[in-house]
């Protein structure tokens, strides 16, 4: 699933593509689980104003008279948003003739509001697990994952970090836990404990105020240098261009079950925490049986 690297890439390289244009038409051309109360076609001839990102959301906001529009794309496992500019489409006919056989929903833009389309974005997704919630501020007010989600974690300081670390619950649960922390999933999660030295299973409650310090250094570090290297690319992500990434070449523990830990040389495990495999080294990620 793509997390916070691969959502802020895609969000990046889809904003020279559409921001500032009008959304011309929107298509669904296959079911989308589309949320909210608020069809395509209503968000048609308003302007996109911003194009961000929100935990593992995509959202372009757009503006009409009657008030600010909301699209928010959430890509989940396949899920993908490929722009294409320099385009001369006619008609919505000739809009959707652009969809390929993943594609899901398709969206042309323009310098203004009459045809011709001189860009578009098609939402492909493989395995349709991928939502887009299209609604105004009180749809996505009311949306309880909008509503719940946690902070940022590139825009916490270290206090705040330590103060969502609470609870009994293992560290690597509260790290997947949207409501704590907006963006992480497995990959992030994994490599972001091992340059912590902690093992996933160990209760949040046992980490001493160092070994938070330690894990909010850990995790900014490796997001940011993943969202320098435009995300983790292994299987069907790729940015908005159709560029893959290549931070899968920087893992130290994700998906090396079996390997030797490039610290210590030891034999990396997989295991099952929160529900997800994992992968740690038993030598430098050592359980923590007492509290400090």
């Amino acid at each position: 699933m793509p997390e916070l690297p691969e959502v802020e890439t895609v969000v990046r390289t889809l904003r020279p593509h559409v921001q500032g244009l009008t959304l011309l038409c929107a298509r669904e051309i296959r079911p989308c689980a589309l949320k909210g109360s608020l069809p395509f076609e209503r968000a048609e001839g308003a302007k996109v104003c911003l194009v961000r990102r929100r935990g593992k959301l995509a959202v372009l906001e757009l503006e009409r008279e009657e008030g600010r529009l909301f699209l928010c794309v959430h890509l989940r496992m396949t899920g993908s948003l490929l722009a294409r500019e320099g385009l001369a489409i006619a008609d919505s006919r000739a809009l959707e003739a652009l969809a390929g056989p993943r594609t899901r929903a398709v969206f042309g833009f323009a310098e203004g509001a009459s045809w011709p389309c001189t860009a578009a974005v098609c939402f492909d997704d493989v395995r349709t697990f991928g939502r887009i919630l299209a609604g105004g501020e009180r749809e996505l007010a009311a949306w309880p994952f909008w509503r719940t989600l946690g902070p940022e974690p590139l825009d916490m300081d270290a206090g705040a970090f330590r103060a969502v670390l609470r609870g009994r619950r293992c560290i690597k649960a509260l790290l997947l836990d949207q409501k704590v922390i907006a963006g992480v999933g497995n990959i992030y999660a994994d490599e972001s404990l091992f340059a912590a030295g902690i093992h996933p299973e160990t209760p949040a409650d046992r980490l001493s105020g160092e070994d938070r310090d330690r894990l909010f250094r850990s995790l900014g570090q490796i997001l940011e240098k993943a969202v320098a290297e435009c995300g983790s690319s292994f299987s069907d992500y790729r940015d908005a261009n159709g560029n893959p990434g290549s931070f899968q070449n920087s893992f130290a523990v994700y998906g090396r079950a079996g390997e030797p830990c490039r610290a210590c040389g030891r034999t990396l495990v997989r295991i099952k925490v929160a529900g997800r495999g994992s992968v740690v080294c038993p030598h430098c990620q050592r359980k923590q049986r007492t509290k400090r």
